[in-house]
């Protein structure tokens, strides 16, 4: 009889990515930049007087941005203790503010998220895709959610196809995550060469992409985000929109990109 395992698969480092963007800098623009994204998602300017969980806090820059929204307690928390470090050294940058709390955890660990007391606003933005276990994820960030709180969240688009397709961003995620670092720059420089001249053929400057602040991010670190982040899952928008609204939610926001983009979704749990 045959015992043998299957492989594991490659995890992608978010936190060594989010703390050379944290070196890099976060300045007041990224900061504008992020709290314009947070208040759009969320249809509100005013988080006073509201508990914020940050589900897989990455950098830090979101719960940096409800912090200058006047939420009244902010719970962050990653399962990557070099994102810990990163987000922790982001709140030292603005005082280490009592109210911010950062710390290490998962949103699919039952045990951690028993600890969790439930919020006004949970925000995972780009994060519940990459757990391994979407569905479980959602319904254990959409638990933590108060009656009448928000739960904002952002899941790949599944895109179907001979050329393109979600599961054949799957293997090369995955082939990126297994390649030695020189292949990996190869890939970078790859994607951001085809991306440039995808612009040029808009006549769109593609130099744009390294000054603009797309809800605060740096261009570099969000190509090697993308081409890293595994585990990879996606769903249609009504996949998403049917399996949180039978949970008691309605939705009040929805953004949905294009092609492999994230949709956005913030939906209301009922009182």
């Amino acid at each position: 009889m045959d015992t043998a395992r299957p492989a594991p698969q490659p995890v992608f480092a978010f936190g060594r990515n989010w703390q050379r963007f944290v070196r890099a800098g976060v300045d007041q623009a990224r900061i504008d930049a992020a709290v314009a994204s947070l208040r759009r998602l969320l249809v509100t300017d005013d988080l006073r007087g509201r508990t914020f969980l940050d589900v897989g806090c990455g950098s830090g820059l979101f719960s940096l941005a409800a912090l200058a929204l006047g939420a009244e307690r902010i719970i962050a928390f990653d399962p990557d203790p070099l994102s810990v470090a990163a987000a922790s050294a982001l709140r030292a940058e603005v005082g280490t503010p009592p109210h911010w709390e950062i710390t290490a955890g998962s949103i699919v660990d039952a045990a951690f998220v028993g600890t969790l007391d439930p919020a006004d606003v949970v925000y995972a933005w780009g994060v519940l895709h990459h757990t391994g276990d979407l569905w479980g994820a959602i319904d254990r960030a959409a638990a933590l959610v108060r009656p009448g709180g928000l739960l904002a969240i952002a899941i790949y688009n599944e895109v179907d196809g001979i050329l393109g397709s979600s599961r054949q961003w799957w293997y090369l995620k995955r082939l990126y995550n297994r390649a030695p670092t020189a292949a990996r720059w190869l890939l970078e420089g790859v994607m951001m060469a085809q991306r440039g001249m995808r612009d040029v053929a808009v006549l769109r400057d593609p130099r744009r992409r390294w000054s603009e602040r797309p809800r605060g991010m740096r261009y570099h670190h969000d190509v090697r985000d993308w081409l890293g982040g595994f585990p990879y899952e996606y769903a249609t928008p009504g996949a998403v929109f049917a399996h949180v609204h039978r949970r008691g939610f309605e939705l009040r926001y929805l953004n949905t990109g294009v092609g492999h983009c994230c949709n956005e979704f913030t939906f209301r749990r009922s009182v």
